[in-house]
């Protein structure tokens, strides 16, 4: 039977302090270290010199790697020992051995020696034989808790350790953190630049995160892109782990890829909560991360716990309110500089059962992090699909409804077929289906977006560039892409201290778009003043509460319906 407790004795890898793990060895200590371990008949030692050179092995060290000559062991060693471990001024992990009585696992540690004028003197190798008796089933139990790309523990392991761990400290009153990291994008990454790319990666975070932490720290690799750190309060510094975070994407980045790490925290005043408990919490407040920085962490908080079965509800049901027709769309009036009625955007609401009426920004960011946005969004187009046909013998069949294409769809459909397959099947005019594209759709994959549109302008449909100036290469973007109207972000239009200077920019973007050929429209009008300026500027369509707010179909072709003297819509 494997003996855990033995196993988890050593190493630092493992994540517990055993008598070698003293970061502050001193030359005395090491002495004192290195007697015992020459009358041991257990310990191996190994010495090089500052070139790599073998200065002395004891016995057990020819008898590992059954050699009889210092060269050959000298070769040997080098190339089993982990490469990496070997530039650190102190480490201490586990490595496996196969041999001719089979495979093991052995606790290593490294220590180097220095000059008075800090060079490299030596390089000491202390080994141990972490379960003697134990012969090829160490071998066995260290790959089934190891992850073999980066050599840390895995999700098993981790999990493991930390629980025996809490065993061991169950009364404690020290506080704990646990700590995961995430590379933003990584699959993307994967994508773009190869898996032997990623695996590189992967392997550089492994190693930096190795090199940092105590000894008695647990550490390890859980899946994908995911490292778990856990670590009692002494051995935690905020300020470290960021610049951790920091180093790690400094070793990642290139000119090829540009990384962005983030980190969620939890912080636990006693070691009540099991390690799935933890890891979840941390998880919840790394994906609440919504910063856009190179590096970001945030601390875990019982609010984001509410959030998170929020939307794990919106996730759950989604599929029956979508079968149930419960996603509804609102339609809000867009008017032309006379103040008529030339059109209106379809905006999505989710209406329950019992009438109540669940606002966009409390599911779609969910659904968007699901996944699960462009099934929606295929929804929502088809009810503007069906309403235009309904309209096509009406009073309002001279209007247009818009729709927004969101940057998952581009992902997850070809959104040509679906766009020109609904005007087909409904038998529309494709200039009545307006359709919006984000600057974030625009900015993520230029050249595809820019020939889309083209496709979907030679098709006869009406694109708009939407949210224009909220990101960042608004202007550069113009050059390249070949819209028909530019829908101006209603920031332009909120109060300010720089009012005159948002004026003068709004200004230029609409006399710019004329320039170019484009129509413009402002969304987020909501006074006769903002209305009055916009007009004065040259603005062809407005867009907000001035006129009306987002209204169910049916209010809206009631309101409207007087304006066009209609008695009934067919």
């Amino acid at each position: 039977m494997f003996n855990d407790d033995a196993y988890f004795r050593f190493g630092n890898l493992i994540g517990y302090r055993d008598s070698f793990t003293d970061t502050a060895l001193t030359n005395e200590k090491l002495v004192t270290l290195l007697q015992q371990a020459m009358r041991s008949i257990n310990l191996i030692l190994v010495c090089f010199d500052d070139k790599d050179r073998l200065t002395y092995a004891n016995s057990k060290a020819f008898e590992m790697f059954n050699v009889t000559s210092s060269e050959e062991l000298e070769k040997e060693f080098l190339a089993w020992i982990d490469p990496y471990s070997q530039k650190l001024e102190y480490s201490n992990w586990c490595q496996a051995h196969e041999s001719l009585e089979g495979e093991r696992v052995y606790d290593i540690i490294c220590q180097k020696l220095y000059t008075s004028e800090h060079k490299l003197r030596n390089s000491i190798y202390i080994i141990d034989d972490c379960i003697p008796s134990s012969k090829n089933k160490a071998g066995i139990r260290y790959r089934q808790m190891h992850d073999p790309l980066t050599g840390l523990l895995n999700r098993e392991g981790f999990y493991h350790v930390v629980e025996e761990y809490r065993k061991l400290h169950k009364n404690d009153t020290e506080p704990h953190y646990l700590i995961i990291t995430n590379i933003r994008d990584f699959k993307l990454v994967n994508q773009m630049m190869g898996d032997k790319v990623g695996d590189s990666i992967l392997k550089t975070s492994g190693r930096i995160i190795r090199s940092l932490m105590y000894a008695d720290d647990i550490y390890g690799r859980l899946y994908a892109d995911k490292f778990a750190i856990f670590v009692s309060e002494k051995n935690f510094d905020k300020t470290m782990y960021r610049n951790m975070v920091a180093l790690v994407r400094s070793q990642i980045t290139s000119d090829k890829h540009s990384l962005r790490l983030q980190a969620g925290i939890y912080k636990m005043n006693s070691l009540s909560d099991d390690v799935n408990t933890m890891c979840d919490k941390a998880m919840i407040a790394l994906k609440s991360i919504i910063s856009e920085e190179p590096v970001a962490y945030t601390f875990y908080d019982p609010v984001m716990m509410e959030k998170a079965m929020m939307e794990k509800t919106v996730v759950t049901q989604f599929d029956k309110a979508l079968k149930n027709g419960e996603f509804r769309i609102y339609l809000q009036p867009q008017m032309n500089q006379r103040e008529e009625l030339i059109g209106c955007e379809a905006l999505v609401r989710w209406k329950k059962d019992d009438n109540t009426v669940i606002p966009p920004n409390a599911f779609i960011p969910v659904l968007e992090k699901s996944n699960l946005i462009s099934r929606l969004d295929v929804y929502v187009w088809e009810l503007a699909a069906i309403k235009l046909r309904e309209w096509r013998h009406t009073e309002f069949r001279d209007l247009y409804i818009s729709v927004n294409i969101s940057p998952r769809d581009m992902e997850f459909m070809d959104v040509y077929e679906v766009i020109t397959g609904l005007v087909t099947k409904y038998e529309i005019d494709p200039t009545k289906l307006h359709l919006e594209i984000t600057e974030t759709v625009i900015m993520r994959n230029p050249a595809t977006v820019s020939d889309l549109i083209m496709r979907l302008k030679e098709a006869g449909f009406i694109v708009e560039i939407d949210d224009f100036g909220s990101g960042y290469s608004s202007l550069n973007m113009l050059k390249d892409i070949k819209a028909d109207v530019v829908k101006i972000d209603m920031g332009f239009l909120r109060k300010s201290a720089n009012e005159d200077r948002s004026r003068i920019i709004l200004d230029s973007v609409i006399y710019m778009a004329k320039r170019l050929g484009m129509g413009t429209v402002t969304e987020g009008v909501e006074t006769m003043k903002q209305l009055e300026v916009l007009s004065s500027m040259g603005c062809d369509v407005y867009q907000g509460y001035l006129f009306s707010k987002p209204l169910p179909v049916m209010d809206f072709e009631k309101k409207y319906c007087d304006i066009y003297k209609s008695v009934e819509i067919i």
